[in-house]
Protein backbone atom coordinates (compact mmCIF):
# COMPACT_ATOMS: atom_id res chain seq x y z
CA UNK A 1 0.00 0.00 0.00
CA UNK A 2 1.20 3.58 -0.57
CA UNK A 3 2.17 5.28 2.51
CA UNK A 4 -0.22 8.11 3.60
CA UNK A 5 -0.14 11.03 2.00
CA UNK A 6 -2.79 13.00 3.53
CA UNK A 7 -0.35 13.12 6.32
CA UNK A 8 1.83 15.60 4.12
CA UNK A 9 -0.92 18.18 5.10
CA UNK A 10 -1.82 17.23 8.50
CA UNK A 11 1.30 16.52 10.07
CA UNK A 12 4.19 18.39 7.76
CA UNK A 13 3.37 21.61 10.70
CA UNK A 14 4.77 19.11 13.14
CA UNK A 15 7.36 20.93 13.94
CA UNK A 16 5.85 24.17 14.73
CA UNK A 17 4.12 22.65 17.47
CA UNK A 18 7.46 21.23 19.13
CA UNK A 19 10.59 23.26 17.75
CA UNK A 20 12.06 26.37 18.76
CA UNK A 21 12.32 27.70 15.23
CA UNK A 22 15.61 29.57 15.98
CA UNK A 23 17.04 25.70 16.80
CA UNK A 24 16.21 24.05 13.59
CA UNK A 25 19.61 22.54 12.48
CA UNK A 26 19.13 19.40 14.49
CA UNK A 27 15.98 19.37 16.12
CA UNK A 28 13.17 16.84 14.56
CA UNK A 29 9.52 15.09 15.85
CA UNK A 30 9.03 11.82 15.25
CA UNK A 31 5.32 9.72 15.11
CA UNK A 32 4.42 6.43 15.15
CA UNK A 33 0.86 5.92 14.42
CA UNK A 34 -1.07 2.20 14.18
CA UNK A 35 -2.81 1.70 10.54
CA UNK A 36 -5.90 -0.31 10.23
CA UNK A 37 -7.80 -1.71 6.99
CA UNK A 38 -9.18 -4.57 5.04
CA UNK A 39 -6.85 -7.36 3.59
CA UNK A 40 -8.93 -9.45 1.66
CA UNK A 41 -11.66 -10.43 3.84
CA UNK A 42 -9.69 -9.26 7.38
CA UNK A 43 -8.92 -6.23 9.35
CA UNK A 44 -5.28 -6.22 9.77
CA UNK A 45 -3.42 -3.56 11.23
CA UNK A 46 0.83 -2.41 10.78
CA UNK A 47 2.34 0.95 11.79
CA UNK A 48 3.50 3.58 9.82
CA UNK A 49 6.71 6.19 11.18
CA UNK A 50 6.78 9.67 10.06
CA UNK A 51 9.74 12.10 10.91
CA UNK A 52 9.58 15.78 10.37
CA UNK A 53 11.94 19.02 10.93
CA UNK A 54 11.85 22.64 10.07
CA UNK A 55 15.55 22.13 8.42
CA UNK A 56 16.17 18.89 6.12
CA UNK A 57 17.45 15.51 6.99
CA UNK A 58 20.04 13.33 5.08
CA UNK A 59 18.49 10.45 6.83
CA UNK A 60 16.34 8.88 9.61
CA UNK A 61 16.32 5.28 11.41
CA UNK A 62 13.14 4.32 13.90
CA UNK A 63 13.56 1.26 16.40
CA UNK A 64 10.87 -0.21 18.98
CA UNK A 65 11.39 -0.54 22.58
CA UNK A 66 9.94 -3.91 21.87
CA UNK A 67 12.29 -4.99 18.94
CA UNK A 68 15.76 -2.97 19.60
CA UNK A 69 17.38 -5.59 16.83
CA UNK A 70 15.41 -4.25 14.36
CA UNK A 71 15.97 -1.51 12.65
CA UNK A 72 13.03 0.75 10.26
CA UNK A 73 15.03 3.11 7.68
CA UNK A 74 12.82 6.08 6.99
CA UNK A 75 12.78 7.72 3.40
CA UNK A 76 11.83 11.31 1.99
CA UNK A 77 7.97 11.59 2.08
CA UNK A 78 7.50 12.41 -2.43
CA UNK A 79 11.21 14.27 -1.75
CA UNK A 80 10.90 16.19 0.66
CA UNK A 81 13.70 16.29 2.87
CA UNK A 82 11.78 17.69 5.71
CA UNK A 83 9.49 14.85 5.64
CA UNK A 84 10.19 11.17 5.68
CA UNK A 85 7.91 8.03 6.56
CA UNK A 86 8.28 4.27 6.38
CA UNK A 87 5.02 2.18 6.15
CA UNK A 88 5.12 -1.31 6.74
CA UNK A 89 4.49 -3.61 3.56
CA UNK A 90 0.88 -5.26 3.45
CA UNK A 91 2.66 -8.86 3.80
CA UNK A 92 3.69 -7.54 7.52
CA UNK A 93 0.30 -6.89 8.30
CA UNK A 94 -1.35 -8.92 10.68
CA UNK A 95 -4.99 -9.10 12.47
CA UNK A 96 -3.12 -8.79 15.78
CA UNK A 97 -3.06 -4.94 17.05
CA UNK A 98 0.75 -3.97 17.72
CA UNK A 99 1.71 -3.56 21.14
CA UNK A 100 2.21 -0.75 23.20
CA UNK A 101 5.79 0.88 22.63
CA UNK A 102 8.31 3.90 22.32
CA UNK A 103 9.96 4.38 18.97
CA UNK A 104 13.42 6.22 18.89
CA UNK A 105 13.89 7.93 15.56
CA UNK A 106 17.64 8.68 15.25
CA UNK A 107 18.64 11.52 12.50
CA UNK A 108 21.12 12.77 10.96
CA UNK A 109 20.40 16.30 9.68
CA UNK A 110 22.25 17.40 6.06
CA UNK A 111 24.36 19.84 7.95
CA UNK A 112 25.88 17.26 9.83
CA UNK A 113 24.12 16.98 13.04
CA UNK A 114 22.72 14.19 14.59
CA UNK A 115 19.78 14.17 16.92
CA UNK A 116 17.67 10.97 18.25
CA UNK A 117 13.70 11.68 19.77
CA UNK A 118 11.29 9.60 20.81
CA UNK A 119 7.33 9.13 19.96
CA UNK A 120 5.19 7.07 22.99
CA UNK A 121 2.38 4.73 20.70
CA UNK A 122 -0.01 2.88 22.66
CA UNK A 123 -1.96 -0.02 21.83
CA UNK A 124 -5.43 1.99 20.46
CA UNK A 125 -6.75 1.28 17.38
CA UNK A 126 -9.54 2.43 15.86
CA UNK A 127 -12.40 0.82 13.70
CA UNK A 128 -13.01 0.83 9.97
CA UNK A 129 -14.78 3.75 8.86
CA UNK A 130 -18.47 1.92 7.37
CA UNK A 131 -19.47 4.29 4.41
CA UNK A 132 -23.57 4.78 4.21
CA UNK A 133 -23.22 6.40 0.93
CA UNK A 134 -20.14 7.26 -2.24
CA UNK A 135 -22.42 7.53 -5.61
CA UNK A 136 -22.53 9.95 -8.34
CA UNK A 137 -24.54 12.57 -8.55
CA UNK A 138 -25.32 13.21 -11.90
CA UNK A 139 -27.68 16.58 -11.08
CA UNK A 140 -24.85 18.39 -9.44
CA UNK A 141 -22.29 16.21 -11.60
CA UNK A 142 -19.94 15.39 -8.35
CA UNK A 143 -19.47 12.29 -5.37
CA UNK A 144 -21.69 12.44 -2.47
CA UNK A 145 -20.28 10.53 0.25
CA UNK A 146 -21.99 9.56 3.73
CA UNK A 147 -20.41 7.45 6.77
CA UNK A 148 -20.89 5.93 9.77
CA UNK A 149 -19.44 8.33 12.85
CA UNK A 150 -16.82 6.38 14.73
CA UNK A 151 -17.48 6.66 18.63
CA UNK A 152 -13.55 7.22 19.00
CA UNK A 153 -12.44 9.12 15.96
CA UNK A 154 -10.86 12.78 16.11
CA UNK A 155 -11.14 13.44 12.83
CA UNK A 156 -11.69 11.90 9.06
CA UNK A 157 -10.03 12.67 5.27
CA UNK A 158 -10.81 11.82 1.88
CA UNK A 159 -8.63 10.21 -0.62
CA UNK A 160 -9.13 9.35 -4.31
CA UNK A 161 -6.85 7.27 -6.32
CA UNK A 162 -6.92 6.97 -9.78
CA UNK A 163 -4.81 3.11 -9.76
CA UNK A 164 -1.86 4.16 -7.50
CA UNK A 165 -2.04 8.03 -7.92
CA UNK A 166 -3.25 10.02 -5.44
CA UNK A 167 -6.09 12.72 -7.47
CA UNK A 168 -7.65 14.28 -4.98
CA UNK A 169 -7.12 14.82 -1.04
CA UNK A 170 -9.69 16.60 1.02
CA UNK A 171 -8.47 18.93 3.83
CA UNK A 172 -9.19 17.21 7.48
CA UNK A 173 -12.51 16.73 8.23
CA UNK A 174 -13.97 17.46 12.21
CA UNK A 175 -15.38 13.89 14.10
CA UNK A 176 -18.62 15.42 13.48
CA UNK A 177 -19.03 16.00 10.14
CA UNK A 178 -20.38 12.20 7.87
CA UNK A 179 -20.55 13.65 4.78
CA UNK A 180 -18.73 15.24 1.66
CA UNK A 181 -19.34 16.52 -1.84
CA UNK A 182 -16.48 16.31 -4.48
CA UNK A 183 -16.86 18.55 -7.57
CA UNK A 184 -15.05 17.90 -10.48
CA UNK A 185 -13.14 20.87 -9.95
CA UNK A 186 -11.70 22.79 -7.36
CA UNK A 187 -8.15 23.07 -5.10
CA UNK A 188 -8.30 19.41 -3.61
CA UNK A 189 -7.17 17.40 -6.93
CA UNK A 190 -3.51 16.96 -8.00
CA UNK A 191 -2.56 19.78 -10.21
CA UNK A 192 -3.88 19.44 -13.83
CA UNK A 193 -6.24 16.23 -13.14
CA UNK A 194 -9.66 16.56 -14.33
CA UNK A 195 -11.81 13.51 -13.56
CA UNK A 196 -13.07 11.73 -16.69
CA UNK A 197 -16.68 10.54 -17.51
CA UNK A 198 -16.77 6.63 -17.20
CA UNK A 199 -13.67 5.75 -15.63
CA UNK A 200 -13.53 4.36 -11.92
CA UNK A 201 -11.62 5.50 -9.05
CA UNK A 202 -11.01 4.60 -5.39
CA UNK A 203 -12.43 6.67 -2.85
CA UNK A 204 -10.83 6.27 0.51
CA UNK A 205 -12.36 7.30 3.69
CA UNK A 206 -9.83 7.71 6.37
CA UNK A 207 -10.50 8.32 10.59
CA UNK A 208 -7.80 9.29 12.66
CA UNK A 209 -7.45 8.67 16.38
CA UNK A 210 -5.03 11.16 18.36
CA UNK A 211 -2.47 10.96 20.73
CA UNK A 212 -3.91 11.05 24.33
CA UNK A 213 -4.07 14.60 24.96
CA UNK A 214 -2.53 15.29 21.60
CA UNK A 215 -4.24 16.76 18.10
CA UNK A 216 -4.34 16.05 14.18
CA UNK A 217 0.03 16.62 14.38
CA UNK A 218 0.02 13.90 17.24
CA UNK A 219 -1.72 10.94 15.99
CA UNK A 220 -2.01 7.42 17.67
CA UNK A 221 -3.76 5.34 14.83
CA UNK A 222 -5.71 5.69 11.33
CA UNK A 223 -8.25 3.19 9.84
CA UNK A 224 -9.48 3.34 6.12
CA UNK A 225 -12.12 2.07 3.75
CA UNK A 226 -12.35 1.66 0.31
CA UNK A 227 -14.80 1.70 -2.70
CA UNK A 228 -15.04 2.06 -6.11
CA UNK A 229 -17.34 4.91 -7.94
CA UNK A 230 -17.28 5.79 -11.60
CA UNK A 231 -17.28 9.18 -12.46
CA UNK A 232 -20.31 10.54 -14.54
CA UNK A 233 -22.79 7.36 -13.65
CA UNK A 234 -25.06 7.19 -11.01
Amino acid sequence: MKHFRIFILLLIAAIAGSCNKSDTQGTGVGDAVIVAKKIGSNTEYGIALYAYTFSSFKSVTAVSALNPGKTYTLKANQGYTTNFYYQIPDADFTTTVPEATTFTFSATFTNGVSNSFQDILTNKALPLPVFEKCQYNSTTSSIDITWTLLTDADSYAINIWDGTTLVFGSTELIKTKNYYTIAGSGNDWANGFTPQNGKTYTVRLLAFLYEPGGDSYNMQATSMSETPVVWGTN
